[in-house]
């Protein structure tokens, strides 16, 4: 191993090509993380050489390390980049926007020594695109080009089909734009001492920006190296070194790389807006991948895998000999992300996709891994999983209301998928009967008596999250509505409205046949119960809020369309009575939604 500090023109100037191997991540780097602190970077040190400061130090960038990879006669010499991709990445595409800039003011000597930096000049290559000193994985190579064969802002503008001042809506071409705005800013032909920034900028990039380049050995394990350098504390997913440990893997098994690529992983490349977008909530926040990945091992494995022991769980499992080939291994991944997919673009209105809306609502993810192993074996069995969907979510709603403990989640979902893997008989009826056969408080199937009791009386309002409570009044208006009612148009920007208002005490007197103490104990137990709530619209629900009844019935009956709402009508007051009454009468759809096997009518 050879480790050496280069300036920019010492890693770009001669003729050499940096290639990303196609199983490492898509270029990530985003403007307020990465882009802006290096031109920041780069501005600190170019303003102090248009002051002539004495000490201007070189700025360090950060370190990469390459692998030798043997060239054939006819081609630039290469040298495989086993990390810092995204920091090569990044520099070529301050190098192309600066070079770009130089020839639109007519900076010649500027963007000739530019191209030297960004263009290999190989007679004897012949491939077209060993010219650019960084070539990076497969699902940015068309990106990459385009950007550094547009010329300028506009026509790549052109390219991508957007506005003149829009981003393209790709980090490799929003990258060059930053870049180049943020040079045509700085380096103003219409300010003073232009000739000097220009100058100064150029030095900058050119002798001022540094880098630790490592050249590996032939003794050197480039896998061992990546995963020591990415394995903590760094913005790689989990999923990054897994599929870079897959990839290597199967290059040590003699696969072509390309061909596994393109039917494995491309596709979560390509969708990366779907699969590395952030999902949960605060601190709890992950990549879709990575929690895919999760769930999957947690079903191979028949053990819970926790996210920060992903990557090790992961290479544990696959190196301990029951995991099979790596082919094999993608093969099995790629079958459940289709199915883990398919949570998410269920056909709208369809009982399943009201399952995992509602699922999501309940946040029980822990249901996951058994919902991958449903959808991967009995996927087409449309009765059987609609039962099974039916039974889940009439299970974790009564627990719910019922204020029971999720604890247990893990264990049980875990039990539940050797029940559907290694059980006899039909997989809806197995599941079922395991959900029957417990009595315990942590797994238990709340009966309609226990059920109905929580219904009317706890505040759930105040005790669930309000998404959860939202979901159970949709629920309802879904089931309160016939064929003969009009559907509504999707996705109405609904809230939740309290009858009698949080905010009672104006024109909402207690009732005088109880003491104040005693009235005022039972409205705010009521208050917040399922027989006190409705949906309102966003706009609807602020004018009548807390306003009394005799105004707040009319607004809500002249524009509310909601099923939920017409029975209101025939109430011409609102008190704890009605809410009781309401809530009982709301319980019978409950009950129906969410019915228990042993008490369906």
């Amino acid at each position: 191993m050879d480790a050496r500090t280069l300036s920019i023109r010492t890693i770009f100037g001669q003729d050499r090509r940096h290639l990303v191997p196609l199983f490492q991540r898509p270029y990530v780097w985003k403007r307020d993380e990465q882009w802006a602190p290096l031109w920041e970077d780069i501005c600190g040190v170019a303003n102090k050489l248009v002051s002539q400061r004495p000490s201007t130090r070189a700025h360090f960038l950060g370190a990469i390390v390459l692998d030798h990879l043997r060239t054939p006669t006819g081609h630039v010499e290469t040298r495989l980049v086993i990390d810092g991709q995204q920091r090569l990445t990044t520099v070529q595409l301050f190098l192309e926007a600066f070079c770009d800039f130089c020839c639109e003011i007519g900076a010649d000597k500027h963007h000739k020594g530019l191209l030297k930096l960004t263009r290999n000049d190989d007679p004897m290559s012949e491939d077209a695109d060993e010219k650019y000193k960084v070539w990076p994985t497969n699902t940015d190579q068309e990106h990459f080009r385009r950007i550094m064969e547009a010329g300028s802002p506009s026509d790549l503008r052109q390219l991508y089909g957007v506005k003149p001042t829009a981003e393209a809506g790709h980090p490799i071409a929003d990258g060059y734009l930053f870049f180049y705005h943020s040079i045509e800013e700085w380096v103003s032909p219409e300010t003073d001492g232009f000739d000097a920034r220009l100058k100064a900028l150029y030095e900058t990039v050119h002798d001022y920006i540094r880098m630790v380049v490592i050249d590996l050995g032939t003794e050197d394990d480039p896998q061992l190296i990546f995963e020591t350098l990415n394995a903590r504390g760094t913005p790689l997913l989990p999923s990054d070194l897994v599929k870079n440990f897959l990839f290597h893997r199967a290059q040590q098994e003699g696969e072509k790389l390309d061909k596994l690529y393109a039917d494995y992983w491309r596709s979560f490349d390509e969708g990366m807006d779907y699969w590395r977008a952030q999902v949960g909530r605060g601190h709890a926040q992950r990549a879709r991948i990575d929690i895919f990945l999760q769930h999957y091992l947690t079903l191979i494995k028949g053990e819970e895998v926790g996210l920060a022991y992903l990557y090790t769980a992961f290479r544990d499992y696959a190196n301990d000999g029951k995991a099979g080939k790596t082919r094999a291994l993608l093969d099995s991944i790629q079958e459940y992300a289709q199915a883990f997919e398919r949570f998410d673009s269920m056909p709208a209105g369809t009982r399943e996709a009201e399952f995992f809306y509602r699922l999501r609502a309940m946040e029980v993810t822990t249901a996951y891994p058994l919902l991958l192993e449903l959808l991967v074996k009995y996927g087409k069995d449309k009765k059987a999983t609609q039962s099974i969907f039916r039974d889940l979510e009439s299970f974790l709603v009564r627990r719910m209301v019922c204020q029971l403990s999720t604890r247990g989640y893990n264990r049980l979902f875990l039990e539940l998928i050797k029940v559907l893997q290694r059980g006899n008989g039909e997989p809806a009826e197995r599941i079922r009967d395991f959900l029957l056969s417990s009595d315990a408080e942590s797994t238990r199937w709340p009966k309609d008596h226990e059920f109905q009791e929580a219904w009317s009386s706890t505040p759930v309002f105040r005790i669930l999250v309000r998404a959860r409570v939202r979901m159970m009044l949709e629920a309802l208006e879904a089931a309160m509505r016939s064929d003969k009612s009009e559907k509504l148009l999707g996705d109405e920007k609904l809230t939740i409205e309290h009858l009698l208002p949080q905010d009672w005490r104006k024109h909402w007197p207690l009732p005088d046949d109880e003491s104040d103490e005693e009235a005022e104990l039972k409205r705010e137990r009521l208050l917040h119960s399922m027989g006190n709530l409705t949906l309102l619209t966003n706009k609807l629900n602020p004018s009548v809020s807390n306003g009394p009844w005799e105004q707040k019935l009319p607004a809500i009956l002249e524009f509310s369309v909601l099923t939920l709402n017409k029975k209101l009508q025939s109430h011409s007051e609102w008190n704890e009575d009605r809410i009781l009454a309401r809530g009982a009468s709301l319980f019978k759809f409950a009950r129906r939604i969410w019915p228990h096997p042993e008490e369906q009518a």
